[in-house]
């Protein structure tokens, strides 16, 4: 009897544990963190001094040069002669234009008096001629003209790339001018992210390498076009610096860290 009830009792525990659910498994967390995100800093803007004018000139005309008036390192006036071509077909030309309008006058006088066989349609006619001389006098003095460089406004000569009786064609860059005095500072590497949290006005801080130095200095201009030239899209802004230091140089590499609105 007492084996028969230890055989059931061992049954029914069996038929207990066999129903019971599976234990729930755990999963160990992973010791391996996720990095941080990292922070965007704000970097400097690269930049370099550069004059507010400059000005790369050319003749309108080929020819064989004559005088150069000026030197490097010169400071011209506006206006001034800066390089002269010798041109005689342009000065033979408004000889010949002289001479016609002489003509013309000429005629014009003799069908000027009341005669009898002279029609006023013939003196009409010789004024046509004369106003037409006059024209063509203004044209041949307006070519000759353009056989002096002159300079577009005060500025320092940098370069000359030609010399007297070097023969030169049209459109071929023979000097070049810049406005020295007033240096300014053009940004060289501005994203399309940055340019547009920038506004005209705006303060900014251009440390100068060479001088080891920092100015201050407001925004002026920003294009409107990215620049081309670059593989990234980048914009040109320029500052005007409070104080222009006597030792600053065209061509000077500069950092911008441009203040917050």
């Amino acid at each position: 009897m007492k084996t028969r009830s230890w055989l059931g009792l061992l049954t029914i525990l069996m038929l207990v544990i066999s129903c019971s659910p599976p234990p729930a498994l755990t999963t160990e967390p992973s010791s391996e963190a996720i990095p941080p995100l990292a922070e965007e800093t704000d970097a400097s803007i690269e930049g370099v001094v550069l004059p507010a004018q400059q000005s790369t000139m050319s003749f309108l005309i080929a020819g064989n040069i004559a005088e150069v008036s000026v030197a490097e390192g010169d400071l011209v006036q506006a206006r001034e002669s800066l390089i002269t071509l010798t041109t005689p077909e342009l000065d033979s030309a408004v000889l010949a234009s002289e001479a016609s309008l002489r003509a013309a006058e000429a005629d014009l006088v003799y069908w000027m008096v009341a005669r009898k066989h002279k029609p006023p349609e013939r003196r009409w006619l010789a004024e046509d001629h004369v106003d037409a001389a006059k024209a063509a006098i203004e044209t041949a003095l307006a070519s000759q003209k353009q056989k002096t460089l002159l300079a577009p406004y005060q500025a320092t000569v940098v370069e000359i790339n030609a010399s007297a009786g070097e023969v030169i064609s049209a459109y071929q860059s023979v000097i070049l001018l810049a406005n020295l005095s007033n240096l300014e500072i053009e940004t060289t590497d501005l994203s399309e992210r940055d340019v547009v949290s920038i506004s005209v006005g705006q303060r900014a801080l251009v440390y100068i390498e060479a001088l080891d130095a920092e100015f201050e200095g407001k925004v002026t201009a920003i294009s409107p076009l990215s620049n081309d030239e670059s593989l990234d899209v980048v914009y040109t802004a320029t500052i005007e610096l409070d104080e222009i230091p006597a030792p600053l140089r065209w061509g000077m590499s500069v950092t911008i860290d441009f203040n917050e609105n």
